[in-house]
């Protein structure tokens, strides 16, 4: 088994440490079909692309394309959920600019309101000192499944990691419209004590680096690491062997 795309890279667009040619090249010499270049959206602070930079962002991508042919270059962002409502920072009309569209959880983005810094931020500075409450899961879970029900997310990047919540509900929530699971290989989740329950549901997964310097583009070592350990078929991934994404984004 081989992954062959790698949907998750940051450039210097945000906070990667590389430009769009150099994960384009490292993507070449790993041999991947696909890249998706996904820096973060407009409100994760102080990196995050303004939607104005898109335009620009995508006359780079088309001449670095030309530079690579072999490596099918994908214009996306990596959009915050903000808040127990499931908004994310990517409006529909941006979306419409993009490849694809990732969307995850990141303790240091601006939800929209100031209560939600005591209901969701609260809870994930404090989730590796004291144990998440029944409720604060379940209002995790809650804004996970609005965000997934709400919005075109072709991938729900590194869920779990800041926040606790119900892997069986979002996984079935993904499963039913078309979003895909990231088993990210940067932040090492989901942990081996939620793939079991993603794996009773009929979610898809993708393998991803999450790459934030060229030389990471493609490593997927610990996603593959679960994939062996607890024997997902390669039905079940979306970028192994040559096998291209569904994008939900664009149907």
């Amino acid at each position: 088994m081989t992954v062959t795309a790698d949907y998750h890279s940051h450039t210097t667009y945000s906070h990667g440490k590389g430009s769009i040619a150099d994960n384009a090249l490292a993507a070449k010499e790993k041999g991947l079909d696909y890249l998706a270049i996904t820096d973060h959206a407009v409100r994760h602070p102080f990196i995050g692309v303004n939607p104005k930079k898109l335009d620009e962002i995508r006359a780079d991508m088309d001449r670095v394309q030309q530079e690579f042919p072999d490596v099918k270059l994908m214009l996306g962002l990596e959009a915050n959920i903000l808040g127990s409502a499931g908004e994310i920072d990517v409006k529909p009309q941006d979306a419409e600019k993009l490849d694809i569209l990732l969307a995850g959880y990141h303790l240091t983005s601006f939800p929209y309101r100031f209560a939600d810094y005591f209901k969701i931020t609260f809870n994930a500075l404090t989730k590796y000192v004291m144990k998440s409450t029944k409720a604060q899961i379940a209002r995790n879970t809650s804004m996970f499944v609005r965000a997934i029900k709400n919005h075109k997310i072709d991938v729900l990047t590194h869920p779990g990691f800041r926040l606790d919540i119900d892997y069986s509900e979002v996984g079935k929530v993904c499963a039913d419209y078309g979003t895909y699971v990231e088993l990210s290989s940067r932040h090492r989740t989901p942990d081996e004590n939620s793939i079991e329950q993603l794996l009773n549901t009929d979610c898809q997964f993708v393998l991803n680096s999450d790459a934030h310097k060229p030389q990471n583009v493609g490593c997927c070592d610990f996603a593959l690491e679960l994939v062996g350990k607890y024997d997902i078929p390669a039905s079940r991934l979306a970028n192994v062997d040559h096998k291209v994404l569904t994008l939900r984004s664009k149907s």
